[in-house]
C-alpha cells in the first residue's frame, strides 16, 4: 500500500508538469502541432508496446465508434483548446482550473449516465465554483472579459469540459471490458491523426527546433501518458477517494513548477485562496460517489 501512495505521488508530479513544459514549447510550436504530437507519440509508443508483448486485444465495432468519439472529445479538442489556453494565461493557473475536469466529469456523469448523488456531492460542486470564480474574476479590473489571461482561462475551462466528456464516454467503453491500454492506444492514434489532418488543411507550419524533441518526449511519455498509467496502478490499490484526493495534489506542483522554472508572477492570495477552497470541493465530490 505504500508502493501505491508513493505511486500516486509520482503520478500527481507528472500532471502537474505539463503546464510548465508545454508552455515554452507553444512560444514556437503552434497549439494543434503540439497535441498532434503528443498523442501521436503516445500511440506509436503504446503500439510498439503492444506488438513487443503480443498482447493483440479485438475491440468490438460499437466499442470502436464511442472510442472515435471519446478521440475527438478527449485528443482532439480538449488538448486543442488548452494549449491555446495556456499560451494566453499562466502555467500556475492552468494547473489550478485544470481540477475543473473533476467538477464536469461528476455533472455529466448526472446527465449522460444518470448517476445519483447527494447533498455532499452538490456542497463539494459549490466549493469547486467559488474556488474558480476566485481565481478568474478580478473587481478592479472592469475590462476582464477582454483581457487575454481571462480568455486564456475560459479555453482551459472549455477544454476540461471536453476531458470530462472523454471520462464519461471512456468509462462506457470500460464496461464493455475493453483494455484501458487499448483505449488510450487507439484514443491517441486517431486523435494525433485528426489534429495532423487540421493542420494539412489548415497551412499550419511544421517547424519544430531539435532542441525540442526530449520536452516533448517527456510531455508525451511522462505529463500524459506516465502520469495516467501511474494513476491507474495507484486506484487500482487504494481506490478511487484517497487516489483522486492525492491525484488532485498535482495543482500545488503545477504551481511550484511555474514558480521555480518559469519565474512566474501571480497573486499568491488568489490562487492559496483558491486552491484551499478548490481541493476540499473535489474530496467531498470523491467522498459522495
Amino acid at each position: 500500500m505504500r508502493n501505491a501512495y508513493i505511486t500516486l505521488i509520482l503520478s500527481a508530479i507528472l500532471y502537474g508538469s505539463i503546464a510548465t513544459i508545454a508552455k515554452p514549447s507553444l512560444n514556437t510550436i503552434n497549439p494543434v502541432l503540439l497535441s498532434s504530437l503528443i498523442y501521436l507519440i503516445i500511440g506509436i509508443f503504446l503500439t510498439i508496446i503492444i506488438k513487443i508483448t503480443k498482447n493483440s486485444i479485438k475491440v468490438h465495432i460499437h466499442s470502436l465508434k464511442l472510442i472515435f468519439l471519446d478521440s475527438i472529445c478527449g485528443a482532439v479538442i480538449g488538448p486543442i483548446l488548452f494549449f491555446y489556453g495556456l499560451k494566453l494565461t499562466n502555467a500556475s493557473i492552468a494547473s489550478i482550473l485544470i481540477n475543473a475536469e473533476f467538477l464536469f466529469s461528476i455533472l455529466l456523469a448526472i446527465i449522460i449516465l444518470k448517476e445519483k448523488h447527494g447533498r455532499t456531492a452538490n456542497l463539494g460542486i459549490i466549493f469547486i465554483f467559488v474556488g474558480l470564480i476566485i481565481l478568474n474574476v478580478k473587481i478592479d479590473n472592469l475590462d476582464f472579459f477582454q483581457n487575454n489571461n481571462f480568455i486564456g482561462n475560459m479555453l482551459i475551462m472549455g477544454a476540461t469540459i471536453f476531458w470530462a466528456l472523454d471520462n464519461n464516454i471512456s468509462r462506457i467503453v470500460l464496461q464493455k471490458d475493453t483494455p484501458i491500454i487499448k483505449i488510450i492506444q487507439i484514443k491517441s492514434l486517431i486523435g494525433g491523426l485528426l489534429s495532423f489532418a487540421i493542420i494539412s488543411i489548415s497551412n499550419i507550419s511544421l517547424t519544430i527546433n531539435i532542441f525540442q524533441i526530449p520536452n516533448l518526449l517527456f510531455l508525451s511519455l511522462g505529463g500524459f501518458a506516465g502520469s495516467l498509467f501511474l494513476f491507474l496502478k495507484g486506484m487500482k490499490e487504494i481506490g478511487t477517494i484517497k487516489s483522486v484526493m492525492i491525484f488532485s495534489t498535482s495543482s500545488v506542483f503545477g504551481i511550484i513548477f511555474a514558480l521555480i522554472f518559469l519565474k512566474e508572477s501571480i497573486e499568491s492570495w488568489r490562487v492559496i485562496l483558491s486552491l484551499l477552497v478548490i481541493i476540499p470541493g473535489i474530496y467531498l465530490i470523491c467522498k459522495s460517489s
